[in-house]
Parts: structure tokens; C-alpha cells; sequence
């Protein structure tokens, strides 16, 4: 085998490796923004849907949606954002400790999370 042979599956062997763990910080966002909702909402049961990476590994966001208990026996469902660089997390419905306006969440969700690809 020649040597331009051997240099050309090397990288074609890295560009793959690459490929493999590009999506791994992805997976770490969505596990850590799933254990900040918790914390946020009290709920170590609460169940996650529709969980979504956007942006990009330093500036993006984790967006979806988590049923949780609000009180004794009610469960209440709403989305949240919880940012890659430590802000937030935020839920909608007040459900969460941190305030934020209906108004300011559905801001945030529609250019944080639905025009950084986002797909309900």
C-alpha cells in the first residue's frame, strides 16, 4: 500500500473519530439542563420531552419541554431553556424559583430556541 494510500484512510479515519464525538457535548447539555430542571423545579421525577440542543457548544441552549410537580398532586407541564454558559434555567408557567415574564420567555424561546432550529 502506498504511503499517499495509507495518509489518505488516516484521515479519512480521523475526519470519522471527529464526526463520532461532535455530538457527544450535546448529549452532556441535554443531561445537565435535565439536572438543573430538576433542581430548579424541586421534582427529581419530573419528565423531560421534545429536548433539544441549539446553538453551538459555548453560546447555545437546551430547550424542551418537562412535566413536574407543582404541588402535593398536581402536574404541570411547560418548556424551558437552560443555557450552556449558566443562565437560566427558565420555565414558563412559573414554574421555576427564577421570575421571568410570559412575555420575556416567549421572547427568549422563539430567538433562542426556535430560530437557532428548534423543531416542535
Amino acid at each position: 500500500m502506498s504511503n499517499r494510500r495509507r495518509l489518505s484512510i488516516l484521515l479519512l479515519g480521523l475526519v470519522a473519530l471527529a464526526g463520532c464525538n461532535a455530538g457527544d457535548w450535546r448529549k452532556d447539555a441535554i443531561d445537565a439542563a435535565e439536572a438543573k430542571m430538576r433542581t430548579e423545579l424541586g421534582d427529581p421525577s419530573a419528565a423531560f420531552s421534545r429536548l433539544q440542543v441549539t446553538g453551538n457548544s459555548s453560546t447555545g441552549q437546551t430547550c424542551g419541554y418537562v412535566e413536574a410537580r407543582s404541588g402535593p398532586s398536581a402536574n404541570e407541564t411547560g418548556r424551558f431553556i437552560v443555557y450552556i454558559d449558566g443562565a437560566g434555567p427558565f420555565v414558563e408557567n412559573d414554574m421555576g424559583r427564577k421570575a421571568m415574564t410570559q412575555n420575556r420567555f416567549d421572547f427568549a424561546w422563539k430567538y433562542d430556541c426556535v430560530k437557532e432550529g428548534y423543531r416542535s
